[in-house]
């Protein structure tokens, strides 16, 4: 265990250095999901993120959903999240998710696909905004880290109808125990077709505990 947390922050540290000369936020998740039977998987996760140079709690929710399996390599998901933050941009949000995953045969690599619908609503029950979300991912398994690179693409689906953001990642997961998984990752995130658009650069870490 020593040996993989120090190859960890060998990795980490010099990607740290160039995030440096952004706005830098933290992002930390806590993910339990328990099995139903052999194709329905219930989800819980918390996360709680922190702006401005990681000196200003921002906000943290809770999503609740499920999972479904209904191929080999293919998945549906359902989940609410419930957001707290004060005063403006409290809102409840509902996202409809489409992915798969493709296992490389022969070849220590596995390819990801979401796709995402996305809507939320504002503290005032009124629609508040509506996204169509794209993510590709590739992963490099090993019995040591699974390091991967994934890439998002926003699409403003209310008023503009136009792709206003994305997100890239890099990122690292490895398992802790036979139930329990982590991961660590850097993201640059990006609004564009905007006059004074948000530029974020992202440190995030998450634990996974399957019941």
């Amino acid at each position: 265990m020593k040996n993989k947390l120090s190859l960890l922050l060998l990795l980490i540290i010099p990607l740290m250095s160039f995030a440096q000369n952004e706005d830098l936020q933290l992002w930390g998740s806590l993910k339990f999901s328990k099995k139903v039977n052999s194709k329905l998987r219930f989800e819980l996760r918390e996360q709680i993120r922190w702006a401005d140079s990681l000196s200003t709690y921002k906000k943290n929710f809770t999503d609740i959903g499920f999972r479904y399996n209904f191929r080999k390599a293919h998945s549906l998901g359902l989940n609410t999240r419930v957001v707290n933050k004060l005063d403006e941009d409290k809102y409840i949000r509902m996202n409809v998710d489409f992915s798969s995953v493709y296992n490389l045969k022969n070849k220590p690599f596995s390819l990801k696909q979401r796709l995402r619908f996305q809507q939320s609503w504002d503290s005032f029950g009124d629609r508040d905004k509506t996204h169509f979300r794209a993510k590709w991912a590739i992963a490099l398994k090993s019995k040591l880290i699974n390091p991967y690179v994934s890439h998002e693409l926003y699409w403003k689906l209310a008023t503009t109808n136009e792709f206003n953001q994305r997100r890239s990642t890099l990122g690292i997961s490895w398992t802790m125990m036979d139930k329990l998984k982590m991961k660590l990752f850097l993201r640059s995130q990006k609004e564009f077709n905007n006059k004074n658009p948000d530029q974020l650069q992202i440190i995030g870490f998450g634990v996974h505990y399957k019941i």
